[in-house]
């Protein structure tokens, strides 16, 4: 038996013995009470603790075991793995490491410049370019990751058909192993995949059409129909225009000013930008309401009417064959970090989102009744009622995600290996390979490295904290 199944079996043993002699010597018990001498007998260890600490240290003596147990297997390892970092030698055992005070960090940190990781000696390279890369990773991933699953989650909190099935099918991926979801990933995204398969076979389509009825004339017209669509939802609303279908059209207003490219009469080069703040500004007048809020929105559908005649879609898009993406390998294309980005926020946005949906249920419903009986549009609504009650549960949601974002290892190890080059190499990755796969494993190194990832993690915490509060005093 092992020493696990013998400790099970020694605690269950002294459980049951002691149990039973100090029932049997402070109490008598009939046969025909042996039910209750059961029952007695499972909640010895309440008895006990009631009499040996009183009824106020009761809940102190139940909480005993599990904080044992959780000092042993998280307390402990942390203890160990800040010694291990001031040790030397590749000996795993503590007593044949040599101390070697803070040489470890110093190999880190030794730098010319911090912001430039190639002018570091060897430890410092992998570790900054891990740093910086899983920085980069947590700017872009949190914010995304938190608004996704705030929206979601407030979609799934209506009264929507198929609710249920909803909510499972977000929560799904959450369940999944690492290793099975970047598997389905890698059969979507690699050079033979599905998603390479789909593009071809569009193309495909689009140059049958553009053969068969000429491709500008055809793209033209479902353009037009869809913005015609759009703007006629937007504005059917009998007083303001809908801030949602209003959404919908700044997204395609932004996506026309890019393939026109207005700015290119005036000698500019690049029209993305300035049609990303003409969406905003739209979006920001809709929201405050009123009669602008009409008027902006139809000079906005002519302005998509102009755009649209002006476009040559001929030179947009190219009708030639499809050369298939590695996706996940090509350097210098920043397509395996936003894959990474994507995948990472598909497979752990259901839990985010579960945390949300039950803040969102414990909002009082009788106060969206009495905003609705004001005539509140939802909009305002949401900023003056779901955003403030639900703060509380996003700022655990964001801290969650950040500390979560930090120890990305499973998918881009498995989707990428840290590739191609650095460009997705992640901290997490460093601390094992310089631990575990290296010719010679530094676990001095690897645990220098981790303590000083535990740092970085707890600043910005503890600075997420202190955001919070503040806000909240204000």
């Amino acid at each position: 038996m092992s020493l696990a199944g013998s400790l099970m079996l020694g605690l269950v043993l002294a459980w049951v013995l002691g149990g039973s002699i100090w029932l049997l010597t402070t109490r008598r018990y009939r046969v025909t009470q042996s039910p209750r001498f059961a029952m007695d007998l499972l909640g010895f260890p309440v008895e006990l603790a009631q009499s040996l600490f009183g009824r106020t240290g009761v809940p102190y003596a139940l909480l005993l075991p599990n904080m044992l147990i959780f000092g042993l297997f998280t307390f402990t390892p942390m203890i160990l793995n800040f010694y291990v970092s001031f040790t030397g030698g590749s000996s795993i055992i503590l007593y044949d490491r040599p101390f070697v005070g803070l040489e470890k960090y110093a190999d880190i940190f030794r730098c010319e410049n911090y912001l430039i990781p190639k002018s570091c000696s060897n430890a410092g390279y992998n570790f900054f370019t891990g740093l910086y890369n899983t920085l980069l990773f947590v700017v872009i991933q949190v914010p995304i990751m938190c608004s996704v699953a705030l929206v979601t989650a407030l979609v799934v909190n209506r009264n929507i058909r198929g609710r249920g099935f909803w909510r499972a099918m977000f929560f799904y991926p959450v369940m999944l192993s690492p290793v099975v979801i970047a598997n389905i990933w890698n059969w979507v995204l690699n050079r033979k995949g599905v998603l390479n398969a789909s593009l071809d076979g569009a193309q495909g389509a689009l140059n049958a059409l553009a053969g068969a009825s000429g491709f500008d004339m055809v793209v033209t017209v479902i353009l037009a129909v869809v913005l015609i669509v759009v703007t006629e939802r937007a504005l059917r609303a009998s007083n303001e225009p809908s801030l949602a279908w209003t959404a919908v059209f700044a997204l395609i207003f932004v996506a026309l000013v890019a393939w026109s490219n207005p700015a290119s009469a005036l000698g500019l080069k690049g029209s993305f930008l300035p049609g990303l703040g003409l969406a905003i500004v739209l979006l920001m007048i809709v929201s405050k309401g009123g009669r602008l809020a009409r008027i902006a929105l139809l000079v906005a559908a002519a302005a998509c009417a102009a755009m649209l005649l002006s476009i040559q879609f001929s030179t947009v898009f190219d009708l030639g064959r499809y050369r298939p993406v590695n996706w996940l390998v090509t350097p210098n294309t920043g397509w395996p970090f936003f894959w990474l980005v994507f995948v990472f926020c598909w497979s752990h946005m259901g839990f985010y989102m579960l945390i949300l949906l039950a803040g969102l249920q414990a909002i009082p419903h009788d106060l969206y009744e009495a905003a609705k009986m004001d005539a509140t549009r939802p909009a305002r609504a949401f900023r003056r009622i779901t955003l403030p009650l639900i703060m509380p549960t996003l700022t655990v949601v964001v801290i969650l995600s950040l500390i979560r974002s930090f120890q990305i290892f499973d998918e881009v190890y498995l989707l990428t290996g840290g590739g191609p080059g650095r460009e997705t190499y992640m901290i997490v990755q460093n601390i094992y390979e310089v631990a575990f796969t290296d010719s010679q494993p530094d676990y001095g190194q690897a645990a220098a490295g981790s303590v000083l990832m535990a740092v970085v993690i707890a600043i910005f915490t503890f600075f997420q904290l202190w955001l919070t509060r503040r806000q909240s005093e204000l």
